[in-house]
């Protein structure tokens, strides 16, 4: 009976790890966003972008009828600061317009909600 060759069991073993480092990642991630309390940035929103997932670049994406689907939001803090890019619900998505002013609340890196300011 032949062995497998050493490269292929050394191949599984790397994708086994890498794998199981992803997972616990995640799990960590997630504790930390439990964990934190809620945030109210003062914001204004500079993009958001709606895409499919997984996102494929075949044209035989166009047949498949239905696609999940990913929104992420852009949001420039007011006081200054890096921008913040989150991923966001389909009915947070369409509420939000570019340029929009208001108040951001995430807990940790999770988005929780976003308040509009009344326009002047």
């Amino acid at each position: 009976m032949n062995k497998p060759p050493m490269i292929f069991i050394l191949f599984v073993l790397v994708i086994a790890i890498f794998a199981t480092r992803q997972y616990f990642q995640q799990r960590r991630t997630n504790a930390e966003n439990d964990a934190a309390p809620p945030r109210s940035v003062s914001v204004e929103v500079t993009a958001k972008r709606e895409y499919l997932s997984p996102n494929r670049r075949s044209r035989q994406r166009e047949h498949i009828p239905v696609e999940d689907k990913k929104y992420e939001g852009y949001f420039k803090p007011l006081s200054g600061g890096s921008e913040i890019k989150l991923q966001l619900d389909e009915t947070a998505y369409n509420a939000l317009a570019k340029g929009q002013k208001g108040v951001l609340t995430v807990k940790g890196t999770r988005f929780v909600t976003f308040t509009a300011q009344d326009a002047p």
